[in-house]
């Protein structure tokens, strides 16, 4: 039997939207509310509210410039001119620098209908990656038949649907099918609770799924708008005004600002979030706008919301996070506790790390309380050797292990849901530890609606167009697509294209894995070093060289593109004459940005990741090839001399 590959087949249909004229479709109770939206909004000062800034780079890993942010349970994953960085537990556990320019991301239902989640993040060309297995980057854009769009933006519209917005319009996907309208307002949009919002020349456009309905609002000087918990519109102006949606689906005004333009509007669990001018505030329709004290933000600064509550705040290439009542405790845990785990305890105590013993939030410490204090405080046997903690390391976990009886909420609360407490999160697949049994030891002056209608009742052509199951699990059985589904001339009517006569269309889409059902990879994350203590360059490459000789020069010998048969060109070849690194070459591992060493960062150099054992490297082949893992001692040798800076 011929062996073919696994495909996306998509089955496409086309449907017109078009909307109802220009006159707005209201009730008399809208008109009534509306009459309520040309009074002015009266001129009063915030409220003051107090914002706490969160640690959540507790190893202080140099990041670069930062341009999309996205949350996946406990982990955060940064995007920007070093590629796809993916932090755990503070500290970064892996990187992809294959694409170094992005617009967007976010953590989405999984594009294959399974109950995982993708993190997705859109490159500055409007291409889509997902990060895979919270390590590599992976195009996706054909598999969800945006091919021929350049994507800008993405949101979450529901549990089980996501949105795009292209520069044609925008999309929704569900994980079976694809359905894309035309509207270029929709560029740049915002989603929840089934609906799509995005900020137009005039004011405000919102879509609903399910009515299949645009409604445009006319707000002049619009700058900003959002959708808050309850999926209602939010709007911002530059004139400082901000206006909501009520329940007839009027604007009515909310609260001054007082201090400038409304820049940016965020939904964050709860809350929304809001720039103003250079400041960072919350707003809800009971205590109006709120400005948080000793709190500037950049003037490019925008806001990705937490679904726990929290705010990131993105500007200058630079990201901050900041939350409302914050247990004293968590941020006792942030500031002083979590760098410690950063820097001493992540190769053992990650989700799926060789300890199976997640420790990366707050409440697993809470759970663990007696465990930690006997392991790392009376008996001193954690970190294993010859990792150490530092009296003041050691202090700091005391601290917080016994503080005094003013010192806040019991341990065991936690924090509220609207705190931004570590133990938040917003991805529960992504907690993959196990932990049963586990030991420590391992503005506007017209606000009138108008009613777009239904898809088919006017002029408007927003182009619906069904992509199809965006996975029906047929082979590909050879058949060629030679040209265009339908060649005749479009019908603004619906039209079913239907299931191909001819046999499985080949859209080209082709998927070149395993479907991943969004479970998370629970196998040793690091089977080698577990020295996380001060990098020591000690006698630099002459220490990591023998290890070479007896594990590498076999096949790295005096041929190939890779010769380490002298001392001296095994450095020149792995590192630089200059120190400054050799880029990888040949195939998967050529196209794959990283060095072969990168100086201070072991997680960017391709020969650590070859050989540290437990997880697939990013390209090609574990090393040695067919062999044993290395033992950890030599894995630690080689980590820490890159750590150290990769010394001659």
């Amino acid at each position: 039997m011929k062996k073919t590959n696994s495909r996306w087949t998509l089955l496409a249909a086309a449907a017109t939207a078009l909307g109802c004229g220009d006159e707005a479709l209201m009730t008399r109770g809208d008109a009534a509310a509306l009459a309520d939206v040309a009074r002015p909004i009266p001129d009063v000062a915030p409220e003051p509210v107090t914002a706490t800034a969160l640690s959540w780079n507790a190893a202080m890993a140099e990041l670069g410039m930062i341009t999309a942010v996205v949350e996946s349970g406990d982990d955060v994953v940064v995007f920007g001119e070093r590629g796809m960085q993916w932090l755990s537990g503070g500290a970064v556990f892996a990187r992809d620098m294959r694409v170094m320019m992005w617009r967007d991301a976010a953590s989405v239902p999984a594009g294959d209908g399974s109950a995982g989640r993708w993190v997705l993040a859109v490159d500055g060309a409007g291409h889509l990656w997902r990060v895979r297995d919270r390590m590599t980057l992976e195009d996706v854009t054909a598999r969800y038949g945006l091919g021929d769009q350049m994507v800008r933006s993405v949101a979450v519209l529901d549990e089980t649907r996501v949105v795009f917005g292209t520069d044609a319009g925008f999309a929704v996907a569900d994980g079976m099918r694809v359905l894309r309208w035309n509207d270029p307002s929709f560029a740049t949009l915002q989603a929840g609770g089934g609906r799509v919002a995005a900020r137009t020349t005039s004011g405000a456009r919102v879509f609903d799924v399910m009515s299949q309905r645009f409604t445009d609002y006319a707000v002049e000087g619009a700058s900003a708008v959002a959708l808050d918990a309850e999926g209602k519109l939010v709007v911002g102006t530059a004139t400082g005004g901000l206006w909501r949606e009520q329940s007839g689906g009027a604007l009515v005004p909310g609260a001054p600002t007082t201090t400038g333009a409304v820049r940016s509007i965020a939904r964050a669990g709860a809350n929304l979030w809001m720039i103003a001018g250079g400041s960072l505030g919350v707003f809800d329709a009971t205590e109006g706008v709120r400005l948080a004290t000793g709190v500037t933000v950049p003037a490019d600064a925008r806001l990705v919301g937490s679904g726990n509550g929290s705010v990131w705040v993105l500007g200058g290439g630079r990201l901050s996070r900041y939350a409302l009542s914050v247990d004293p405790r968590v941020q006792q845990w942030e500031q002083e506790v979590r760098p410690v785990f950063a820097r001493r305890c992540t190769p053992c105590h990650l989700p799926g790390g060789t300890a199976s013993l997640n420790l990366t939030r707050y409440q697993f410490w809470v759970d663990e309380t007696s465990a930690i204090r006997r392991a790392v405080v009376e008996m001193q046997r954690m970190p294993p050797p010859p990792a150490t903690l530092t009296a003041e390391e050691r202090a700091a976990i005391v601290r917080w292990l016994d503080p005094p009886p003013d010192a806040g909420t019991d341990a065991g609360t936690g924090a509220g849901t609207d705190s931004g407490a570590a133990d938040a999160g917003t991805d529960a697949s992504m907690d993959a530890g196990a932990r049963d049994g586990a030991v420590l030891d391992g503005g506007p002056t017209d606000t009138g609606v108008t009613d777009r209608g239904p898809l088919d009742s006017g002029p408007r052509d927003t182009g619906v167009t069904d992509r199809g199951p965006l996975d029906s699990g047929l082979r590909d059985t050879g058949v060629t697509d030679r040209g265009p589904l339908d060649s005749g001339p479009r019908d603004t009517g619906v039209t079913d294209r239907g299931p191909i006569d001819s046999g499985p269309r080949d859209t080209g889409a082709t998927d070149t894995g395993p479907r991943d059902t969004g479970a998370t990879d629970t196998g040793p994350r690091d089977a080698g070093a577990t020295d996380t203590g001060p990098r020591d360059a000690g006698s630099g490459f002459a220490a990591v060289y023998p290890i070479i000789q007896r594990a590498c020069v076999g096949c790295h010998g005096s041929s190939g593109a890779l010769n380490m048969s002298t001392q001296t060109l095994a450095y020149t070849n792995l590192v630089g004459a200059g120190g400054t690194g050799v880029a990888a070459m040949g195939g998967s591992c050529g196209a794959s940005g990283l060095l072969r060493v990168t100086p201070g960062d072991s997680l960017a150099s391709l020969l650590y990741l070859k050989i540290r054992g437990g997880t697939a490297p990013p390209c090609g082949s574990a090393m040695p090839r067919g062999l044993p893992t290395l033992p950890a001692g030599d894995i630690a040798t080689i980590r820490n001399w890159i750590e150290a800076g990769a010394a001659r």
